[in-house]
């Protein structure tokens, strides 16, 4: 009778812990179910992309869609359990795009903002997603203002600024080329403004002068009399004309009967412009946070799947905004989802540090700018083709390159005028 008993508690002891480990499944299955249902209620993602595909800048604005619908296809175009729309409209100018803006937020009801080609465009975009408090990700725009003097809190930049590449690529002229003397040609818009100002206050720090700044209109056809006016003192010329226009300018100033020493900012040796540039401009440096040589293991690799998807090389702007694209996405993952809350969605963003980015480590500083590494690349011929060396790596730059912050912004941003060129003749 005792051993029966014994048998009947220890099986009654055996269900009970079934039933309840049953109960426990039950709520987990269903919880997550519910997770799922929550998602799905939410309905989808919609992002509103921005960047020129029109005009003279449009191959590169047709560049960076393919970086981000690379990343979001690797995704299956779900984030968190919920769909992502994308829905993509031409920058063109910056009235255009301030309209496009208020129509994605208006009438699609984006979650947020991406993209943007040109700084002006930026610049018009940023009060307007301040105003609706829709977030603006900022993926290839450089104004430096939008991240300094003008920062909002709705606007993060997840590219570069143009003075900081300016930055590096003056203290690299001085004291790795040895330059002592320069000349500056740039567009003679922000863009270029701010990455010549920054060019050449570090250079001047630094020791060096600048004797010349020539600024060339955005529509300029014929550069041979800005290149015939160059001042012959310099050691070289820091170019800041981008787009097909920089092939056309870089090929005049190495193709004459005494070849400039070249340097610039990223776009000016583009994988997009390798052969129009060909043999003559080898040797050209260019400053900027990736390149698609860089041979760190992830670059590598995603190169081998960039080559997959698009069915050709990739270049500068897809990887960029793969890069920035890619940010976001871990953003959204860490809310789980929830990009309604935008104060949470925001932190998530700015909170961020990606050390295996495809361009090297990544994270923010307090103002909405990476901190990141920059890399100095040469132009050189590699077999049938050429590539953008990276030759010197720069780690960890801020905006601000090595001035303290809050005196950096006591000053003018980088303009025509400012700094003065006071070794100008």
């Amino acid at each position: 009778m005792l051993m029966l008993s014994v048998c009947k508690v220890e099986k009654a002891g055996y269900w009970h812990k079934m039933v309840i480990a049953m109960i426990l499944f039950a709520f987990l299955i269903i919880g997550g179910f519910g997770q799922g249902a929550v998602a799905a209620e939410k309905g989808p993602i919609k992002i509103g992309f921005i960047a020129t595909t029109t005009g003279i800048f449009g191959q590169l604005g047709i560049d960076m869609i393919s970086g981000i619908r690379m990343a979001l296809d690797e995704n299956n175009n779900m984030i968190a359990g919920r769909k992502v729309e994308m829905i993509v409209e031409d920058e063109q100018n910056p009235q255009v795009a301030v309209t496009k803006a208020r129509k994605l937020i208006a009438h699609d009801k984006v979650h947020f903002i991406a993209g943007v080609l040109i700084s002006p465009a930026a610049y018009a975009i940023s009060p307007i997603c301040e105003e609706a408090k829709i977030p603006f990700f900022d993926t290839q725009a450089s104004g430096d203002d939008l991240t300094q003097r003008k920062r909002t809190k709705y606007t993060i930049r997840l590219a570069q600024t143009a003075g900081e590449a300016g930055h590096v690529a003056g203290d690299f002229t001085y004291r790795k080329l040895g330059w002592k003397k320069a000349n500056i040609i740039a567009f003679d818009y922000a863009w270029g403004h701010e990455s010549a100002g920054g060019f050449q206050r570090v250079f001047e720090d630094a020791g060096g002068q600048v004797i010349q700044k020539v600024w060339v209109p955005i529509n300029a056809m014929d550069f041979g009399p800005y290149v015939a006016g160059l001042n012959r003192e310099a050691d070289g010329v820091f170019d800041n004309v981008t787009g097909a226009a920089s092939i056309r300018l870089t090929k005049l100033l190495r193709e004459g009967a005494k070849p400039w020493e070249v340097i610039g900012n990223g776009p000016l040796t583009d994988e997009t412009m390798h052969e129009a540039l060909g043999q003559a401009c080898v040797g050209v440096y260019s400053s900027w946070p990736y390149s698609i040589a860089l041979q760190l293991p992830q670059t590598v690799k995603w190169k081998e799947r960039a080559r997959r998807y698009l069915g050709r090389e990739p270049n500068g702007y897809t990887m960029m905004q793969y890069s920035c694209i890619d940010w976001i996405i871990r953003a959204i993952k860490k809310v789980n989802g929830n990009v309604e809350d935008k104060e949470k969605f925001l932190n998530a963003v700015r909170s961020m540090e990606i050390p295996d980015s495809i361009r090297g480590p990544l994270k923010l500083d307090k103002y909405g700018e990476p901190i990141q590494n920059y890399y100095i690349r040469r132009l050189d011929k590699i077999g049938e083709g050429y590539q953008n060396t990276v030759v010197e790596t720069y780690p960890n730059v801020s905006q601000f390159w090595k001035y303290d912050p809050e005196e950096f912004l006591k000053q003018p941003v980088y303009s025509r005028d400012y700094p003065p060129c006071k070794f100008c003749k």
